[in-house]
């Protein structure tokens, strides 16, 4: 049976203005069956334009006679994942299909249904696949291996669930091979992430220390399992020693859910990547930070960390089961700031206890700290999370399959829907039109004669001037350009275009100013109406903005 790995395309837009995290579950999915000898192909499907990748995916199935197609994806990309499908039915009708990855995972039976798929593992794939594979080769019952869902009499049955793997050290390391890992790391741009300004230049690669995490907040899901395991740091080492001198990376995203849940073990591993001399990032809680931490990571090339805040009210954060609180946010952020470590950061809204008390909580700290950069976002119902979990109980988001189907995961949690409506207007308009206190100052924008595109800023921080580089158009689609200084590692933010080219631009400028002026609750609930009904008497319906 000759088997094909398929990464799915994860833009449907113009794909040479597109950049993604390489996904490592299908590279190690991409080892374990090869190491069990069976027959494997790949193919990375973002190599194309989006329409042309499933034409590519359809050739190669035919040219390659292939028996069977493997491909995930969360649950936002359900509708990609059943193109993928459709394609290999539509050129071959007796290949088997199977999906995986969180999309599977969170909600079984309804992606299966909506993906059309023969077969769905669930939880980590590397002994599942392979055991599954196998036993279709030998004719066997597939209700016999454990992590599954199969078809019988037309309907999905599920098998006894898989236990988690314990031992990490024990699963082969990734393998990219098949998936055209240069080109991935040859198309990366220092302005494709937060991750990238440092790097003129950028080779980043994602690596694991652990899998899930031991906390439960209710925006997240766990796709990895629901028990936290870590990996010993010999084994991450060697890893990294054989993808240094196979890819040659510049920076490790270490893309734990949670970086460590134990300090000493962080001093242990700055320790041991101090002499690689290279750019990391991770995600940590801001309730272990310590000046004395911090200033460790960053000798040991830390350049950014990604906390989780989600709000600055302390109501919202005990019902989001964050157990952590504002006191910790800000000492965490103040002490990272002040070593010179980038801050990646959101603030959520729309919990079930937010309310126009709460949102101001929040909001009067952001404008008060704007130099962390702190993101303004909406609440996602993404299958798997405790959101989701409670919207379904409740009876009114109707089928958990339509609710899929719809993909409609930005959903009003609170008692007030038209309360929900302000927040969402009013956190996107702030995104663009209130960013004075973060802009940098912009000194030269030009092209060189090879057509590398040259930004030349001055930090609005330290001061400090930096080049940057080989910008790419993507990086001016957006009317708002963010990039971190390579001095004292804090974000400016810029305006791509002439502020006159902005929708309305003066006067939703002087009112998200008067919004960051409100001296109370009162003032403040005041200017959200104001800034809400303003925009709404202002926005075209067919062609809003930017919401």
């Amino acid at each position: 049976m000759k088997c094909l790995l398929v990464i799915p395309p994860y833009n449907d837009g113009n794909y040479a203005n597109f950049f993604y995290i390489m996904p490592m579950g299908m590279a190690y999915i991409n080892t374990a069956m090869r190491q069990a000898g069976l027959d494997v192909t790949c193919i990375n499907l973002n190599n194309y334009e989006y329409n042309e990748a499933f034409h590519v995916l359809a050739a190669k199935i035919i040219e390659d006679n292939i028996d069977c197609v493997m491909s995930g994806a969360l649950s936002g990309s359900w509708h990609i994942l059943k193109r993928i499908f459709d394609t290999v039915k539509e050129v071959r009708p007796e290949v088997i299909t199977i999906g995986g990855g969180g999309a599977y995972t969170s909600e079984p039976v309804p992606t299966a249904e909506l993906t059309g798929v023969d077969y769905a593992v669930i939880g980590e794939g590397e002994i599942t696949d392979v055991e599954l594979v196998q036993t279709l080769i030998a004719g066997g019952d597939v209700s016999k291996v454990n992590g599954i869902l199969y078809k019988e009499n037309g309907e999905y049955r599920r098998t006894l669930p898989r236990e988690e793997i314990q031992d990490l050290d024990s699963i082969a390391f990734p393998s990219y091979d098949g998936f055209d890992m240069e080109t991935y790391l040859d198309n990366q741009k220092l302005s494709n992430g937060y991750y990238l300004n440092k790097l003129d230049n950028p080779r980043a690669i994602s690596m694991i220390l652990g899998r899930s995490c031991p906390y439960n907040c209710k925006f997240c899901f766990h796709p990895s399992g629901s028990k936290y395991r870590i990996r010993s740091l010999d084994n991450f080492f060697e890893e990294l020693d054989l993808v240094i001198e196979k890819y040659q990376p510049n920076c490790i995203l270490v893309l734990d859910e949670l970086f460590s849940a134990k300090v000493e073990r962080i001093y242990e591993f700055c320790k041991r990547i101090k002499p690689y001399n290279l750019n990391w990032l991770c995600q940590m809680r801001v309730d272990i930070v310590t000046k004395e931490l911090m200033q460790t990571m960053k000798d040991a090339g830390c350049h950014s960390i990604c906390y989780g805040l989600e709000s600055h009210s302390e109501i919202v954060l005990k019902n989001m089961r964050k157990y952590i609180n504002i006191a910790d946010i800000d000492r965490a952020l103040e002490i990272t700031y002040d070593v010179g470590i980038d801050i990646e950061a959101n603030f959520i809204f729309g919990d079930e206890m937010e309310d126009m008390h709460t949102f101001y909580e929040t909001m009067s700290w952001w404008f008060k700290n704007q130099k962390y950069a702190i993101h303004l976002l909406m609440i996602e119902t993404y299958p798997g999370t405790g959101y989701y979990e409670d919207l379904m109980k409740t009876g009114n988001s109707g089928d958990r399959k339509q609710f899929i189907q719809d993909s409609k995961f930005l959903v009003n949690l609170t008692k007030d829907p038209v309360f929900w409506q302000k927040i969402l207007v009013v956190t996107r308009l702030l995104s663009i039109y209130y960013i004075r206190e973060l802009q940098g100052e912009l000194l030269e924008l030009y092209e060189e004669p090879d057509g590398k595109v040259v930004l030349v800023t001055r930090c609005m921080h330290c001061g400090g001037v930096n080049t940057y580089t080989d910008i790419p158009g993507s990086a001016f689609i957006t009317p708002v350009l963010q990039l971190g200084c390579r001095h004292c590692g804090h974000r400016n933010k810029f305006y791509t275009v002439e502020t006159k080219d902005i929708p309305n631009y003066d006067i939703l400028e002087y009112l998200c100013r008067m919004l960051s002026q409100a001296e109370n609750e009162q003032d403040f609930s005041h200017a959200v109406d104001t800034l809400y009904m303003m925009y709404m008497g202002l926005r075209n319906p067919e062609n809003p903005f930017p919401v």
